[in-house]
């Protein structure tokens, strides 16, 4: 059995699209152009406004915070829901207390097993 760690302080900082107290921790990326990992958002954090290269699952695993589509209209998220954007749809992210959530980047998702909220 290995350990491994996930926390902040083994990430880095996401410095595009004007983003704000935000790490990225990579967790798994394949030849498949498919990348698994976590963004912390710390208290008052932002991924900016940006496309998605390819498909993107965003799910909240802790903490609450908003996410926008190509409207910019902040939609609350909470601990155990998710978003998903299409292959150049335009979103941000944020949080005014932090949060943590899990993405998934992928050439094609597979969303038929998902609950939709």
């Amino acid at each position: 059995m290995k350990f491994f760690r996930f926390d902040k302080e083994i990430g880095f900082p996401i410095k595009q699209y004007d983003s704000q107290a935000a790490n990225f921790i990579k967790v798994f990326r394949n030849k498949q152009e498919t990348s698994v990992g976590f963004i912390q958002i710390e208290a008052g954090g932002v991924v900016g406004y940006h496309q998605a290269s390819v498909e993107q699952l965003f799910i909240i695993v802790q903490g609450a915070g908003w996410v926008t589509g190509t409207d910019r209209k902040r939609i609350p998220i909470t601990n155990g829901e998710g978003v998903i954007w299409k292959e150049g749809e335009w979103h941000e992210s944020g949080s005014e207390s932090g949060m943590l959530a899990l993405v998934i980047e992928s050439e094609s998702i597979d969303t038929s097993l998902l609950q939709e909220k």
